[in-house]
């Protein structure tokens, strides 16, 4: 839900326009709503609203002091006055969002995950962990692509509640400006882990933030959103370890039987 400003300005008169810096990705910059709120002080505080159906880590800071940052986990539709930072004509505060609560260590994998795309899907594992095209990076280390025709009915592998979902979007291709385009359903699990489904198509989604979801669920389609050259689905389990989001090696069942390979 974005954040209310007529309320907030019932409340406090001094809310500066919002500002968000060097958000990393689509999933953190679609995560909070940010604004300013000058104090009687002069200060500022960070007025935070998390848009996710389950927690966000959130880190806001001035940028004239990078290192004096503020943070909080927000649950789920939270609203939150964070920290207290120089006053000036500069409105703008920075800030990082992390989907998940911090972990301090991995939850352990007890059973496999369910195979993501409806049954006698045509289907072809074109990467898979530490794959060169563009699984080079922590958070997406340990995914794998599953190609597959646009339109594929995307499934989840595990049940849970839906974090977020993103599906505006409607351009995919090789422009790095895409990474910032993607749609995707975010799956918090009981243990605190994510699963991430990226790459959906357009206005597929069949699920909404906070809504329950059991294994083997509908979710959305196979599409080509985003960072990608042709349609499939991108599936990665992550964490937030309190530094950054994390993949998780995983094990999953194959259509047929047996564990699919994850190795690239």
């Amino acid at each position: 839900m974005p954040l209310n400003h007529r309320s907030l300005r019932a409340a406090a008169p001094a809310v500066l326009a919002a500002a968000f810096v060097s958000s990393p990705s689509i999933a953190q910059q679609a995560s909070i709503d940010l604004a300013a709120e000058r104090l009687p002080s002069g200060e500022r505080t960070a007025l935070v609203q998390n848009r996710l159906g389950g927690p966000v880590q959130v880190l806001v800071w001035d940028p004239r002091r990078p290192h004096e940052r503020s943070s909080a986990v927000l649950e789920a539709g939270e609203y939150r006055r964070l920290g207290r930072f120089p006053g000036g004509d500069v409105a703008e505060l920075a800030s990082e969002a992390r989907p998940g609560a911090p972990l301090p260590l991995p939850p352990e994998q007890r059973r496999p995950y369910a195979f993501p795309l409806a049954a006698g899907s045509a289907w072809t594992l074109t990467q898979g962990f530490g794959g060169r095209a563009s699984h080079r990076d922590a958070a997406n280390w340990f995914a794998i692509d599953l190609a597959a025709a646009e339109g594929t009915p995307v499934l989840a592998a595990r049940e849970g509640m839906v974090m977020q979902v993103i599906d505006q979007f409607r351009e995919g291709g090789t422009d790095a400006a895409l990474k910032e385009r993607g749609n995707l359903v975010r799956v918090l699990h009981a243990d605190g882990s994510m699963g991430l489904y990226a790459h959906i198509a357009h206005g597929s989604a069949r699920v909404r933030t906070g809504e329950a979801v059991a294994a083997g669920q509908v979710l959305a389609a196979v599409g080509s959103v985003g960072w990608s050259t042709a349609p499939h689905l991108h599936f990665a389990v992550q964490v937030n370890d309190g530094r950054e989001l994390l993949s998780l090696p995983f094990r999953m069942a194959a259509p047929g039987g047996g564990l699919l390979p994850t190795g690239d």
